[in-house]
């Protein structure tokens, strides 16, 4: 008997076909627009994904050959996916990602990403994504970490801070002026900081 009449029906469960594509595509569309219009939290897409596929049957195998197919009618590569997620505020590298070669999963990436969506799930209703500008000060005089969140500015250091620094002022007098009115300046001066 010839090996070119063995079926591996692995490989037929896990083909994809546009079908599968397309109403991966409309179930994540309006999994967006739930998301963007407030009635659906990042906790609450990671847990409907995971509905999808045990709703569809569909393996973990199948759910990336999908998603690579989903990304390739779009032009998208994995760079750019990361970089979407970033915009969003979820960081691959930091939130269980990182490191991770899409095109080929293994269980201790999809446990990862349990993981992640646990934690999203559990704490996504109090965390709120948010863009903001670091820069630091680095002189003879201090050593800080500059944190600006709009008109809040934040000062990290591990030594007391020097606020008669020229340079330090310049800087938060030029950002205030930015907004023409007070901004708020939180001193966190002597932190301690250890590994968990």
């Amino acid at each position: 008997m010839s090996d070119d009449r063995v079926i591996d029906f692995n490989d037929l469960k896990n083909k994809v076909k546009d079908s599968d594509v397309d109403k991966f595509e409309q179930y994540i569309y309006n999994l967006y627009f739930s998301v963007m219009d407030g009635s659906l939290t990042m906790a609450d897409f990671s847990k409907k994904i995971f509905e999808y596929m045990n709703e569809n049957n569909i393996s973990q195998e199948k759910f990336m050959n999908i998603q690579k197919k989903f990304m390739e009618r779009y032009g998208m590569d994995s760079e750019e996916v990361e970089k979407h997620l970033k915009n969003f505020g979820i960081d691959p590298s930091t939130s269980g990602f990182g490191a991770m070669d899409f095109n080929n999963m293994t269980n201790e990436n999809l446990e990862s990403i349990r993981k992640s969506a646990g934690f999203y799930e559990k704490y996504g209703h109090k965390i709120q994504p948010k863009s903001c500008i670091t820069t630091y000060v680095k002189n003879d005089v201090n050593d800080i970490e500059v944190i600006i969140d709009q008109e809040k500015v934040m000062l990290y250091s591990d030594k007391k801070i020097n606020l008669m620094d020229a340079e330090l002022n310049e800087l938060l007098l030029g950002y205030k002026n930015m907004f023409n009115k007070k901004i708020r300046v939180l001193l966190c001066e002597n932190y301690t900081e250890y590994d968990y």
